[in-house]
């Protein structure tokens, strides 16, 4: 399988430098992590040639936004004193409606919260301005619509669009720490690496990158950036500490329905990477990850319960702009009429009914509903009151 050589640190770095004619990644605290992940693709996760020309792209991308993130930063230092405000970050196991509540608290004109597009094509490539910008939302779109349609299903689990707002871990992951990877491949050593990994320089790279995003776009300044990533459950106390004014909005589901759901997505977006059926496998990898990230992040809670406000998934559901004013009242954000009348414009255009059902079965991934309700009780019977 000579299409598994490509995934080579060296090779891909000296691709990334041909395509950007520039030099130098910063400093080289990315390599470890990019070393571990390179490893665990050739040896665990039985690529295809297609998904393992596919991820070395995406690497290859990741490395060359390093290279122009470093020039950028060298010609204009005055991006490094844009006065980033991160008010709320959206936090919680996966399909437990985070996506909907970024996309409805980042519609209020007080807030900002990053755009799909420009997570993954994030810095300028030349000096045309606006036909620059429009390149890489080209681009970007290409792109969704290649994952979407290699990934059996997507587009009934997840709202894909390039041009809404989405969360920050594409930026994370140009570190080459994040969950994306063991999302889309079986990546057990990774992931093992990934939990006891020190996060805060991946991070204090995530607040560069937000300078950068509001230094080219200076309308967001004096608004309140809306992050979210199930990620963040990997390094909560990292989150705190890099962004001390933030609120953690914490969302909760009931996890046979979380689990079944997120299941279902990494089966989806694993298939076109492999020709090997590994749904169980992935299934048994995020059981257990998922639930070291929760027994992780309550002695976090515990310490500063002040940080963090509880959503529940059908209250969510029942009630989103209820939902929003209560999570701006506990950021200390005002709601105003502008911000509940966005919100209500927002909900009328963006409706499940316009996407396909998503069904899914525990029992199709090996997995026992009542085992799994044991496993997460020491979180459901405290965080999930719902049932």
């Amino acid at each position: 399988m000579r299409f598994l050589d490509q995934l080579d640190a060296e090779a891909l770095i000296a691709r990334a430098r041909a395509g950007t004619g520039l030099d130098d990644l910063g400093p080289d605290h990315f390599r470890e992590p990019l070393d571990v992940l390179l490893r665990s693709m050739r040896e665990e996760a039985q690529l295809n040639e297609a998904g393992a020309n596919f991820h070395a792209g995406r690497i290859v991308n990741a490395l060359e936004n390093r290279l122009r993130r470093v020039d950028l930063v060298k010609c204009h230092p005055e991006i490094l004193d844009e006065q980033v405000d991160v008010g709320v970050i959206i936090v919680g196991l996966p399909r437990t409606g985070s996506t909907m509540l970024q996309r409805l608290l980042a519609a209020s004109p007080q807030a900002t919260a990053m755009v799909w597009w420009e997570t993954v094509f994030p810095l300028p490539r030349d000096d045309s301005g606006a036909a620059d910008i429009a390149a890489r939302k080209a681009d970007a779109k290409a792109l969704s619509d290649q994952l979407v349609a290699a990934s059996e299903g997507f587009e009934a689990i997840h709202p894909m669009d390039a041009f809404a707002h989405d969360e920050e871990l594409p930026l994370i992951e140009q570190s080459f720490i994040s969950n994306i990877p063991e999302s889309m491949l079986y990546l057990p050593s990774y992931g093992e690496w990934l939990l006891g990994a020190d996060q805060t320089k991946a991070y204090a790279e995530l607040h560069e990158w937000l300078k950068i995003l509001q230094w080219q776009d200076p309308s967001r300044r004096g608004r309140k950036w809306i992050l979210k990533a199930p990620h963040h459950l990997t390094a909560v106390r990292t989150t705190l500490d890099t962004f001390p004014g933030a609120i953690i909005a914490m969302t909760h589901r009931r996890v046979d329905h979380v689990m079944g759901s997120y299941y279902s997505m990494v089966a989806s977006l694993t298939s076109g990477n492999t020709d090997a059926d590994l749904s169980r496998e992935q299934a048994a990898h995020w059981t257990q990850r998922l639930r070291r990230n929760l027994v992780d992040m309550i002695p976090v809670r515990e310490e500063r319960p002040e940080r963090f406000f509880d959503i529940q998934y059908r209250a969510l559901l029942s009630d989103p702009v209820g939902s929003a004013t209560a999570i701006f009242q506990a950021a200390g954000i005002p709601v105003d009429d502008a911000d509940i009348a966005t919100w209500e414009g927002w909900l009328a255009g963006n409706k499940r009914d316009n996407r396909p059902s998503h069904n899914y079965d525990l029992a199709d991934y090996g997995v026992d509903q009542d085992a799994l309700v044991r496993d997460f009780a020491f979180y459901s019977d405290i965080y999930v009151p719902e049932g």
